[in-house]
């Protein structure tokens, strides 16, 4: 059986609860679902103007020093950092001037980091100076599938349009799904009519450097995780099984970055952890 590679959120804000989560792994395997690995751990230091999807404003930059810290403890861990360039307004110009990116990028270089990017500028030119693997972010909300199945011949890893988390007969035509990594617990509404106006919203926020009201309104549903299983987007372990067992999908990531840490435990507990030892699990990550 295929490992249950996951991807957590997030780096900076997450980064002792999600060190904790993987060491608890790796003295007790057995407390955890069947299968399931940390392959990555994904997020973007402060005031970062290449971060995208989620704008993370309002602190200071981190030092040299931190970034070193950060990318050490994770590697040790057994695990990657991804950076996350999603920001849908940079291009390869604005990767080579920019200070603070130059220098995140230099530091990132001397570890095993991954970077997710939106933009196929961004991406050649980080495949041209620096070793990352790259991951297409699902923020290009593919969902025609001769362009995943071409993107999934450019990049190491696309993550997979939301909306098509549950469309069977799509996922059964792509081409490499041991490449594709699907998002288990988007709350998103299906088909959001302003999802990419918040991304650009977002995007635009992280490269003013200010945390600004989105005007539309959301459409997230407010139901709890549970309640979303029925629908066409959010997982059940089983459908996460399903994914492994019958497509071959081993790459799955859990969508938490400027979540509430509770819910963001709630999530962790159900897709990780054996429900014999939630609040034993739960007990070190909030303790």
């Amino acid at each position: 059986m295929l490992d249950l590679n996951y991807a957590l959120p997030d780096f900076t804000s997450n980064l002792k609860m999600n060190l904790a989560l993987i060491e608890a792994w790796r003295k007790n395997p057995a407390v955890f679902r069947d299968g399931v690995r940390f392959g990555s751990v994904y997020g973007s230091f402060p005031l970062c103007k290449a971060n995208g999807g989620r704008q993370y404003v309002g602190l200071l930059p981190y030092s040299s020093n931190q970034m070193h810290a950060t990318f050490t403890a994770l590697n040790e861990a057994g695990v990657k950092a991804r950076l996350t360039f999603t920001n849908m307004f940079i291009d390869g110009c604005m990767l080579r001037d920019d200070t603070y990116i130059r220098k995140i990028l230099a530091i990132a270089s001397q570890y095993d980091v991954e970077v997710i990017v939106y933009s196929d500028e961004v991406a050649d030119y980080l495949r041209e100076n620096y070793p990352f693997k790259l991951v297409l972010s699902t923020s290009r909300e593919i969902t025609d599938i001769d362009a995943l199945n071409d993107a999934l011949e450019r990049y190491d890893y696309v993550v997979l349009n939301y909306n098509l988390n549950k469309d069977y007969d799509f996922i059964a035509q792509v081409s490499h799904p041991e490449r594709l990594e699907v998002m288990v617990n988007e709350l998103c509404a299906p088909n959001c009519p302003v999802r990419q106006l918040h991304y650009e919203h977002e995007s635009r926020d992280q490269l003013n450097g200010e945390a600004t009201l989105f005007p539309e309104e959301c459409r997230r549903p407010k139901a709890d995780l549970v309640d979303l299983f029925s629908g066409p987007i959010v997982l059940s372990n089983e459908e996460v099984d399903a994914l492994r067992a019958t497509y071959g999908i081993r790459y799955f990531k859990i969508v938490g970055r400027n979540r509430k840490r509770e819910n963001l435990v709630d999530v962790l507990l159900y897709y990780l952890v054996k429900p014999e030892y939630h609040e034993d699990v739960r007990r070190l990550l909030v303790g």
